[in-house]
C-alpha cells in the first residue's frame, strides 16, 4: 500500500484478476474392468492407444467398452484395471483424481454391490454421472427395476452384440462404453444440454434381445434407458433417463449440464478466493457469471425470448449476511431454465475467502 505523507485526496486503480469461466469438459470417460494386472492407464485417446497400454487378461467387456466409446465419438478416457477379486472402491479410488465426468464399469456385474457404490460416489463428488448396465441373462419385463434409484446414474439395457476380437465370430457384451461414446459425441456436437437419445450406436450389429414397444415404453417409465432396433434408422438409444423418481431430475440430459454448470462455476471462480470480499468483488463476481450464463443461452442451452428470462444471477446484500461477509463466505443465488418446461433450478455459490480473518 502506497505511504501518503501530506493531507490530500488520493486516487488508486484496483483491479481484480477475474478471468473469463470456461466451460468444463463433460465428455471424458472413466473405466473400471477387471484385468490380471492392476493399473491406471491415464489419458487414453484411442482404442489403438488402450490396446498398446493394456496389461493381458485384460476383460473383454472391457475392451469391447472401450473400442465402442472411441467407434461412437468418444476422445478420451482414463481405464483402472484392478483384479476380478477386488472391490469395485478400488478402482474408484485409481480414478479419484483423473478428469473424469462420466463412469462406467463394463464388468460391473463382476464386482459385488458395483451399482450402488458407483452411484455413491457420484452422489458424494457431485462432478460425474454414472452408466449403469443390465446383468445377463435378462430380468423378465415385468420385475425389471433398475438396481439404484439417483438422478446421479442413468441404466440401459439389454446388451449389444458385437463382433469379438477374432473379428470372426460375435460376442454379446453391456452397452455402457458404446453409450457412453453417445454422450460424448452428443456433447460435442450439441452441447452436454442435448439428450443423449434418439442417436444411432456405432459398431453393434445387434441386440441381444428386441424389446417391442410396449414393454420399452414400460421400461422408460420405470427409469430403464432402452436400446432399440429400428428399421430405418439401425440401432439406437431411445431414452435418456435417470433412474431418479424425483420428476425435477429425471433425465440424463439435466443432471449432466447442471453438473457441467456447477463445476465451471466453482473452477472458474478460484481467483475470487485471493479478494477482498465488498461490493467491488461482488459485481466482478456477478458479471463474470452472467456473462458465462449469457454465453450458454446463445448456444441454446437456456430457454427464454430474453436472457433474462434464461437466467438470472445475484451476488449482493441480498445474498448475504453480514455474518457471510464477516466470515469470509462470498454467495451467489444464479437461476437458470435449462429445459422445458422452464422452471428455474436455483444454484447457491459460496466461494471461502482466504482473506476473511484479516477483513
Amino acid at each position: 500500500m502506497p505511504e501518503y505523507l501530506a493531507p490530500g485526496v488520493y486516487i488508486e486503480e484496483v483491479t481484480f484478476r477475474a478471468h473469463p469461466i470456461e466451460g468444463v469438459s463433460t465428455s471424458t470417460a472413466g473405466f473400471i474392468g477387471a484385468a490380471d494386472a492392476p493399473r491406471l492407464l491415464a489419458g487414453i485417446t484411442s482404442f489403438a492407444d488402450f490396446e498398446r497400454q493394456a496389461v493381458s487378461g485384460s476383460s473383454a467387456y472391457l475392451s469391447s467398452a472401450v473400442r465402442g466409446f472411441f467407434d461412437n465419438g468418444g476422445q478420451r478416457c482414463s481405464v483402472a484395471l484392478i483384479a476380478a477379486t477386488d472391490p469395485v472402491e478400488t478402482g474408484l479410488e485409481t480414478l479419484a483424481s483423473e478428469p473424469v465426468s462420466v463412469l462406467c464399469c463394463p464388468d460391473e456385474n463382476v464386482f459385488s454391490n458395483a451399482a450402488s457404490l458407483m452411484t455413491e460416489h457420484c452422489e458424494r463428488r457431485k462432478d460425474r454421472f454414472c452408466i449403469l448396465q443390465s446383468p445377463q441373462p435378462a430380468v423378465p419385463v415385468a420385475t425389471h427395476e433398475p438396481p439404484v434409484h439417483s438422478c446421479y446414474a442413468a441404466y440401459y439395457h439389454p446388451w449389444l452384440v458385437v463382433p469379438a476380437p477374432d473379428r470372426v465370430t460375435t460376442l454379446a457384451v453391456p452397452p455402457g462404453g458404446h453409450v457412453a461414446g453417445v454422450y460424448a459425441r452428443t456433447d460435442l456436437q450439441s452441447g452436454v444440454w442435448k439428450a443423449p437419445a434418439g442417436a444411432g450406436v456405432v459398431g453393434a450389429m445387434a441386440l441381444s434381445e428386441n424389446v417391442n414397444g410396449a414393454d420399452a415404453d414400460m421400461l422408460v417409465e420405470r427409469g430403464i434407458d432402452v436400446l432399440r432396433n429400428e428399421p430405418d434408422r439401425g440401432i439406437v438409444v431411445w431414452a435418456g433417463r435417470t433412474t431418479s423418481s424425483d420428476p425435477d431430475w429425471k433425465y440424463v440430459n439435466m443432471r449432466r449440464f447442471v453438473i457441467f454448470v456447477e463445476q465451471s462455476l466453482d473452477r472458474g471462480l478460484q481467483w475470487a478466493v485471493f479478494e477482498p470480499n465488498g461490493v467491488a468483488l461482488w459485481e466482478v463476481v456477478r458479471r463474470a457469471i452472467d456473462a458465462f450464463l449469457l454465453g450458454l443461452w446463445k448456444s441454446g442451452a437456456l430457454l427464454g425470448q430474453t436472457a433474462d428470462d434464461a437466467y438470472f444471477v445475484r451476488c449482493d446484500r441480498t445474498t448475504m449476511t453480514l455474518d457471510d461477509i464477516d466470515n469470509g463466505r462470498l454467495i451467489a443465488l444464479v437461476g437458470m431454465a435449462p429445459v422445458r418446461p422452464a422452471e428455474f433450478v436455483i444454484l447457491r455459490i459460496i466461494c471461502m475467502l482466504q482473506c476473511a480473518a484479516g477483513t
